[in-house]
């Protein structure tokens, strides 16, 4: 994944076939887990009308940011070129990519169990953990494709 072009409202970047269907797959999985309340301390007596409001306020972010990562990865995001694919955002989108990337990158992380050394060997990890990982190495490749690739190369 390489920028092609930046302008003042946005990115173009061009990805190998491979590497826009694997954007796609990676973007398409948010949210990774299931949402988890948030618990406020019982002791305080207005906490409770405040979890809720809080538990309602996260949950609706989370169902916004999911129809965001729908159409940051929608067809007509993408545009073929020969034997490769162009993907253009503005840059609220890109912010909002980002996001979405480190949401699955520490969401999958944390499925594996928090491991502080992060080169696993595949074979050792149980059937069901698999995808988690690919999907948190795939998304930390993208988040450093768009954190990195800010300037068009020679400009």
């Amino acid at each position: 994944m390489k920028l092609a072009k930046q302008s003042g409202d946005g990115f173009q970047y061009r990805l190998s076939r491979e590497e826009a269907n694997a954007l796609r797959l990676v973007v398409r999985q948010f949210p990774v887990t299931p949402f988890l309340p948030v618990a406020v301390s019982k002791t305080d007596p207005g906490a409770v009308e405040r979890q809720k409001l809080l538990n309602e306020s996260l949950a609706a972010h989370r169902n916004e940011l999911k129809q965001k990562a729908k159409n940051l990865v929608s067809e007509d995001k993408f545009k073929a070129l020969g034997g490769r694919e162009l993907f253009y955002v503005n840059r609220e989108e890109r912010e909002t990519m980002l996001q979405v990337l480190n949401h699955i990158r520490v969401e999958s992380w944390r499925i594996l169990g928090e491991p502080e050394n992060l080169d696993v060997n595949l074979f050792e990890l149980p059937q069901d953990k698999i995808r988690h990982h690919q999907f948190m190495e795939l998304a930390g490749y993208f988040e450093c494709c768009f954190l990195n690739l800010e300037k068009v190369p020679g400009k």
